[in-house]
């Protein structure tokens, strides 16, 4: 029971969040609609816009994994004229991302979804995992610089032998235009329950990192590892970096390439026998060696680094995610980082939990603050004030 009440934590507060959304929406007509795109705009807000990601396109829209389906943004909050108006309703999922033309990617279970504008050069698709003996489940998916696609997740089921009947391994699959399936690959603790890739990132050398959990051992209680991987474009191992401590739980959830080619993630890990969990962010080089790796919270019950992301200016790193008290309802918790330095710059922890339960998203903003998501979307200042 400790392997599935592990493995689940994030999913469960995810459907937490589901749960406490208000079925009341923000529309276009409420918020108004704007014909110009305004870029830089020092703007902070709170809006009714309950969703799980969001991102930011190149021509500073921003586009929202809303939990009615995908919107348009401004830097107002302004819900934009879209290419699918609304029509087209997505699963509400961190595996979500913009494409280069103007589009975006949804990996969710055991797919992965294109969804292109009329006028793009190329056609929306979906991929499906193949029916391997064992269950394949998607978590994240990004298009590569190349056009490509990279998919990664979890490999369900009982120990297995090798191949496509390796089971209990977390894998990497690379797509070509229209969902094409040119190559998976597996990685991991052999022979075992789960390992796990949460999210994935192309490095500057046209390799990818991805992070999530590794075992450390095959023990009764799957203790396991803060994950990095590098792989090559061809989907060769390059490096392994694993982060914790022995006979505990460490997850990494989201990751997100430097400036100098390095990356940095968040996740959580347990401080002791008891379950009691702190927020955890690295900085780690291109090479996969560690720069700073930094704890937070862990004064409740659980502390928990959901997304992170680089401001504008590159001086301060955010970490989006909660707090689980030992008792009642969990709460949005930021962290703000120096990202040279490992520093703490800020911790907010006094939002109201009717705005969110956690949030679950962020991407910087192009003023210098940050877009997170939670049951309300929260517009804030560099060190996270609205």
């Amino acid at each position: 029971m400790k392997y599935i009440s592990k493995s689940f934590t994030f999913i469960f507060f995810l459907l937490s969040f589901f749960m406490s959304c208000s079925d009341d929406m923000t529309s276009s007509d409420e918020l108004g609609s704007s014909e110009t795109i305004n870029c830089g705009e020092d703007t902070t807000f709170i809006l009714t816009l309950p969703a799980v990601d969001i991102a930011r396109y190149s021509d500073c829209r921003y586009i929202l994994a809303g939990i009615y389906g995908t919107e348009i943004l401004d830097e107002f909050g302004n819900i934009l004229p879209s290419w699918e108006d609304n029509g087209l309703r997505v699963p509400s999922t961190r595996g979500f991302n913009p494409t280069s033309d103007g589009g975006f990617l949804t990996a969710y279970i055991n797919f992965v979804s294109k969804a292109s504008p009329p006028d793009a050069p190329g056609n929306g698709w979906t991929w499906f995992v193949p029916s391997f003996q064992a269950p394949h489940y998607v978590n994240d998916a990004i298009e590569t610089l190349d056009g490509d696609y990279i998919a990664v997740g979890w490999v369900s089921g009982d120990p297995g032998t090798g191949g496509h009947n390796q089971r209990g391994q977390a894998f990497i699959a690379r797509l070509s235009d229209g969902g094409v399936l040119q190559w998976i690959k597996r990685f991991g603790l052999l022979n075992t329950p789960k390992d796990t890739f949460w999210e994935v990132v192309e490095a500057d050398d046209g390799g990818f990192v991805a992070v999530g959990s590794k075992l450390e051992a095959r023990e009764f209680y799957f203790y396991d590892h803060f994950w990095f991987l590098k792989i090559d474009a061809d989907g060769n191992e390059e490096w392994s970096r694993e982060i914790g401590t022995n006979d505990r739980y460490d997850m990494a959830f989201d990751v997100i390439k430097m400036p100098d080619g390095g990356f940095a993630a968040t996740g959580m890990s347990t401080i002791n026998s008891n379950g009691v969990g702190a927020m955890r962010v690295v900085r780690i080089s291109a090479n996969g060696s560690v720069m700073w790796n930094k704890k937070a919270g862990g004064d409740g019950y659980q502390d928990m680094g959901h997304a992170l992301a680089l401001n504008q200016n590159e001086n301060v790193l955010m970490v989006a995610g909660m707090k689980q008290p030992n008792t009642g309802d969990s709460k949005i918790k930021l962290w703000g980082y120096n990202p040279d330095t490992g520093n703490r710059l800020f911790t907010k922890n006094d939002i109201d939990p009717e705005y969110g339960l956690g949030a679950w998203g962020v991407t910087a903003a192009y003023d210098n603050g940050f877009l997170i998501t939670s049951s309300s979307l929260f517009k804030t200042d560099s060190l996270g004030q609205f």
